[in-house]
């Protein structure tokens, strides 16, 4: 394409800046995905960067792996360790997906990575995925952290992050997303999450039930099966949640505060701690779950007029219906979506809601409102808006509304309470 041709001939990696590396690295391959691990692999042990720190989680699944990741990583600050965790896709901004104890890795650092990436890659074509993963990897390795929480992309088994080295494996969920690259029923999409799995290494599997390709692949790989239901669980009670975990002492319980994440993802990262015997006391675990918010998910804003919004990035069937445990109903509901998820089965499941605001997302497979109302089918209470950003302007003074369907539906939605900050309130 000439366009992308001059921007490649005009770039210059020693003084390029963040928006011109990104910009660049997206025209640098035909696809936006290509899974396979050779070409990225290879450029990856260029760099040295296979085995990023002396700890490393690798964290997949179909839902879940933020929240997993994040409490993950709180939890090994909380004993003094320097931790990287590499997640995506962002929500506001590109550093979102470069955290270092908990903070976005500046502009200048993500640009190191890239030209340290570019050096090393030859004449090897990346994606964007890759090109930015290998940064990421090799970034933490230069800054010698003691641990990194590493977020599987796409799939697991061909995702360019699963090129690493880890010590333990975590598959959070197993559910029907990207079955265009996955594949069509959840034994398939299981076969692929488990490929993360590593032999003589534990996969804890936080999906109780799984189907029956989870445990059998990770096994065929080698690995040690740890599943959600057996080695380990999680209960919601009127004071929090249970959660019974498998260490070296044997099986324990201990009761937690209310989790603002996932109370499965909150045994899943329990339990990989303890085996890693990397666990903290239950006291600073109690603290550390009490003080954990995850942008975007199950996230909740308080306008002076009295109307509450809770946001959550939830995009397919599954991470819908676990919403439905949480909020059984609602007041409304905007909901924007791409077009590559199964929008009828999202909000056949989604809390019930007397009117549903549905939007347009202007990204790259997003749907029109009109668009979106067709996929769903003709439904009373439904209205097809302009965007985000017109449906909040509709909103009224009181009530319970929940924004989902998209990651790009909760950015919009966050970019309006941004702009409005004397109006809303973080709860």
């Amino acid at each position: 394409m000439p366009v992308e041709t001059s921007v490649v001939q005009a770039f210059d990696p020693a003084t390029a800046t963040l928006p011109q590396w990104l910009t660049r690295i997206e025209a640098m391959h035909p696809s936006e995905i290509e899974l396979g691990l050779e070409r990225v692999k290879q450029v990856g042990e260029r760099l040295a960067c296979l085995r990023p720190a002396p700890l490393v989680i690798l964290v997949g699944g179909t839902n879940g792996k933020g929240t997993t990741s994040a409490f993950l990583a709180a939890l090994l600050r909380a004993q003094g360790l320097t931790v990287g965790v590499y997640s995506s896709p962002h929500i506001h901004r590109y550093n979102e997906r470069v955290m270092l104890n908990g903070c976005e890795v500046a502009d200048d650092d993500l640009c190191a990575g890239f030209r340290a990436v570019e050096a090393a890659r030859g004449d090897t074509s990346l994606t964007y995925f890759e090109f930015g993963t290998l940064a990421a990897l090799d970034w933490f390795r230069r800054q010698q952290v003691d641990a990194c929480v590493l977020e599987i992309g796409l799939g697991g088994r061909l995702d360019a992050v699963n090129i690493v080295e880890p010590d333990i494996s975590l598959v959070t969920s197993i559910g029907l997303d990207h079955q265009a690259w996955l594949g069509d029923t959840v034994e398939q999409i299981a076969f692929e999450k488990m490929g993360i799995a590593r032999p003589g290494k534990a996969l804890v599997c936080g999906q109780p039930n799984p189907p029956a390709t989870a445990r059998t692949t990770a096994e065929s790989l080698g690995a040690v099966w740890i599943g959600q239901g057996s080695a380990f669980s999680a209960e919601r009670t009127e004071q929090g949640v249970d959660v019974c975990f498998t260490s070296a002492q044997g099986e324990t319980v201990w009761q937690l505060p209310a989790p603002h994440i996932p109370h499965p993802n909150v045994a899943t990262a329990i339990q990989a701690l303890a085996l890693l015997q990397r666990l903290p006391d239950q006291d600073t675990v109690a603290r550390v779950l009490a003080d954990l918010r995850v942008a975007g998910r199950f996230q909740s804003f308080r306008h002076r007029s009295g109307l509450l919004l809770t946001l959550d990035v939830a995009h397919n069937e599954q991470a819908a219906a676990y919403l439905s445990t949480r909020l059984p109903e609602v007041d409304g509901l905007i909901l924007g979506m791409l077009s590559d998820k199964d929008a009828a089965a999202v909000f056949r499941v989604l809390p019930h809601a007397e009117q549903t605001l549905v939007v347009g997302l202007d990204c790259w497979r997003g749907l029109s409102g009109p668009e979106l109302a067709q996929k769903i089918g003709a439904q009373d209470g439904v209205t097809a808006v302009a965007d985000v950003a017109a449906a909040m302007a509709q909103l009224p003074l009181a009530g319970h509304w929940l924004v989902c369907g998209s990651f790009y539906t909760v950015e919009a939605a966050l970019e309006v309470i941004k702009q409005e900050p004397e109006q809303w309130n973080s709860i």
